[in-house]
């Protein structure tokens, strides 16, 4: 599988060998969830996004 993902030219490229790494081992390990967060996202957005992404998780049966 081909997995194309372009990412902000003004990140390091650690940063994006960093994020490689973790979708390869998502998708290595289990089922990767993904949640876009826009950047002015407030810490309180965060959480909620978090909490709702958790409980589909946990209703769907698939929190380990």
């Amino acid at each position: 599988m081909l997995l194309e993902v372009d990412l902000p030219d003004e990140w390091p490229p650690g940063l994006g060998l960093a994020v490689a790494a973790m979708i390869r081992r998502s998708l290595r390990d289990g089922f990767p969830v993904v949640i876009p967060i826009r950047r002015d996202a407030t810490p309180e957005e965060l959480e909620a996004a978090l909490g709702a992404v958790t409980r589909v998780i946990q209703e769907a049966g698939l929190a380990a």
